[in-house]
């Protein structure tokens, strides 16, 4: 609903299994049961359509037979009692708690009075369903921005409202203007009257770009851009034991840090070489652990600033959505974080989007969540815009852990995880001469203080447009396109040109910004001249098949 009271409707995502109408509908939890109904015409609706569900915290219709993908009612060959008494039109319904009842109601010309009874049950979707890996058209990649869109306006509107008082106001009005920059700030003094800054801090001579698996055998190919010192790094990397067993779980004290949790998480996950998906989907920490890991993670988050001080050099990873296969390529060819690897002279930076869209986003957060417990000196992870619940509860994250861990352990964890994103670092500086994020500068960032200066935990709907800019902006189609432009991504958001990137670096005596959040064909391209860099290092993304995933090397 909108401050001067009027109600904004928008369709409801997904694909409903039937048209109806004098059906009933009522809420339980973040679900919306719908029962009974009848087609044009006046016919009943019958069998498995007579009942159907919108979880709307995750984003999809729901019948018996798990989430609804097309019009066309799924048949069953067992008889379904419960299905003819909801055959009905014209009912009541209410719900108390998880209970559901409805009365009365018309099927044909026979008036009803009977009283049902039903439970908020898990769906079969819930339970043991695998979802579909079938990404083949690029169609999935626009329905994926459109859903995405939708998303993002709530959250901009959210935000929008909440600084409104602020300062900052003034800024988000200058699309397709100039660069909202002041050479009256106070960081004007701090300008270079034209003088080229020293490059203290390079990206090394050589772009290191791994081969998304093709047929058979060949996802490992590497194909070389000009890196020489890298080519051996899994070899001295893998340690002499990657296959040590662990004990059955033990009970955890939260008065303690868990030291047996991520030990046990990087013993059973970081394996590059010989890493299978479960075959049943199921995920091997239970609710209890995964707040524990949450817990000792968080803690270190806690102590970091907003804006990490990095030295270099650092391997920076682009976007995984839960793509953890591609992940242990990654650190196939280029080596992992390890003690008898390069983990005491080489730090990781990640920047962002572990979660939603990939079918393993529990096995990439948990992972990422124990190297930090393991190295928290040595591995980053910055927040990306689908590190927010309001997000990745539509993207495939919620349902993840309710398909794989229960609904009630499901929930909980999903909900766990959001509270730990809201305290992650949210950029990161190497040597003071690289910053990386995860959007971009948008139209109201001008300086690094003003991102250090966002105080933690916060979520998307109280924060400001710096961190919608931050977590949510784009670079122009191309460095013709200057100044600020609407973003296709969705009301409010905008893309900001070569010229803000120049200026930027130059306000902040900068040499370069190195970003995620976008999907680049090469997982990798460069804008503003080469002032900003886009990583991008998953691959079969919605649809869309880029070449390569990618990380670069700060040095």
């Amino acid at each position: 609903m909108h401050t001067n009271g009027q109600w904004e409707w928008t369709l409801a995502p997904g694909i409903s299994p039937s048209p109806r109408y004098q059906h009933a509908a009522v809420f339980v939890g973040a679900r919306l049961h719908v029962t009974g109904g009848v087609l044009r015409g006046g016919r009943a609706i019958e069998g498995e359509g007579a009942i159907a569900v919108l979880d709307t915290a995750a984003g999809v219709w729901l019948d018996r037979n798990g989430i609804v993908t097309s019009r066309t009612l799924k048949s069953s060959n067992e008889h379904d009692a419960s299905s003819d008494l909801l055959r009905r039109c014209r009912h009541a319904a209410a719900s108390v708690g998880s209970q559901i009842y409805i009365y009365g109601g018309l099927r044909g010309d026979i008036l009803l009075d009977d009283f049902l009874i039903a439970e908020n049950a898990p769906f079969q979707s819930e339970t043991d369903r695998v979802p579909s890996t079938d990404k083949k058209s690029i169609d999935m990649l626009t329905e994926a921005s459109a859903a995405e869109a939708e998303a993002v306006s709530a959250v901009w509107r959210a935000a929008k409202e909440a600084s409104h008082a602020s300062s900052e106001d003034s800024l988000s009005d200058g699309i397709g203007s100039e660069s909202p920059l002041s050479e009256t700030s106070p960081m004007a003094d701090d300008l270079d009257d034209g003088g080229s800054m020293e490059p203290d801090v390079k990206l090394h001579s050589r772009a290191v770009v791994v081969a998304k698996e093709a047929v058979g055998d060949l996802g490992c190919l590497v194909r070389q851009l000009s890196l020489d010192q890298f080519e051996n790094e899994s070899r001295r990397m893998h340690p002499a034991n990657n296959d040590q067993s662990y004990s059955s779980k033990k009970a955890l004290n939260r008065q303690r840090s868990p030291q047996g949790l991520h030990k046990k998480v990087i013993s059973l996950l970081l394996r590059p070489r010989n890493w299978n998906a479960p075959a049943d989907r199921t995920f091997f920490l239970d609710s209890y652990e995964v707040g524990e890991l949450c817990y000792a993670a968080e803690q270190i988050f806690m102590q970091e600033p907003t804006v990490l001080q990095l030295k270099a050099p650092v391997k920076v990873f682009g976007d995984l959505h839960g793509q953890f296969g591609d992940l242990m390529r990654l650190f196939d060819e280029y080596g992992y974080p390890s003690t008898a690897g390069d983990i005491t002279y080489i730090d990781y930076l990640f920047l962002g989007d572990y979660v939603d869209r990939g079918q393993h986003s529990l096995e990439t957060i948990t992972l990422l969540l124990a190297l930090k417990i393991e190295y928290p000196e040595h591995v980053h992870l910055i927040r990306g815009n689908h590190e927010a619940a309001d997000i990745n509860a539509l993207f495939g994250f919620r349902l993840e852990c309710i398909e794989r861990m229960g609904e009630s352990d499901g929930i909980w964890a999903w909900t766990r995880f959001n509270q730990l994103f809201n305290y992650l670092p949210l950029a990161a500086m190497i040597e003071k001469k690289i910053i990386c994020m995860h959007g971009g500068i948008g139209r109201s960032i001008n300086s690094v203080e003003q991102i250090e200066k966002i105080e933690r935990p916060i979520t998307m709907d109280v924060g400001s447009i710096v961190l919608m800019d931050l977590l949510w902006s784009d670079p122009t189609e191309n460095d013709s396109v200057e100044g600020l432009r609407p973003n296709a991504r969705g009301p409010g958001l905008v893309t900001f040109g070569p010229d803000r990137v120049a200026e930027f670096c130059k306000r902040n005596k900068l040499q370069l910004i190195i970003r995620a959040h976008e999907c680049v064909m090469d997982g990798f391209e460069r804008f503003a001249h080469g002032q900003l860099i886009t990583l991008f290092s998953a691959t079969n993304y919605c649809g869309m098949r880029p070449l390569t995933h990618f990380i670069t090397y700060a040095t």
